[in-house]
C-alpha cells in the first residue's frame, strides 16, 4: 500500500511541477496577477505532496485537468512562437 501512495504522489507532484514550470513561458503572455498567485500556492504545495493521502481517482482528475490546461496553452504559445519569429526576420 505504501508503494502504490508513493507513486500516487509522485504522479501528482508531476502534474505539479509540470504547471509550475510553464511560469516563465506564461509570464511572458503577460499574465493576470492572480494567476502569479496560484503559481506561488501550487509550489508550496508540492513541498508538502508526500503528506498528502491521495486516491487514484483523485490523481486521475488531476492528470486530466493538467493535460487540459497543456491543451488550452498550445493557441497562446503558438502565437507567442509566430511572433518571434517575426521578429526575428
Amino acid at each position: 500500500m505504501l508503494i502504490e501512495e508513493n507513486i500516487l504522489q509522485a504522479r501528482l507532484k508531476n502534474c505539479l511541477l509540470t504547471i509550475v514550470e510553464l511560469e516563465p513561458a506564461l509570464s511572458r503572455l503577460s499574465i493576470h496577477s492572480e494567476l502569479i498567485n496560484e503559481f506561488k500556492h501550487l509550489k508550496s504545495i508540492i513541498s508538502k505532496v508526500s503528506q498528502l493521502e491521495l486516491s487514484l481517482e483523485e490523481v486521475n482528475r488531476i492528470e486530466n485537468a493538467t493535460s487540459l490546461f497543456l491543451k488550452e496553452l498550445d493557441i497562446p504559445f503558438a502565437s507567442m512562437r509566430l511572433n518571434r519569429d517575426c521578429h526575428l526576420q
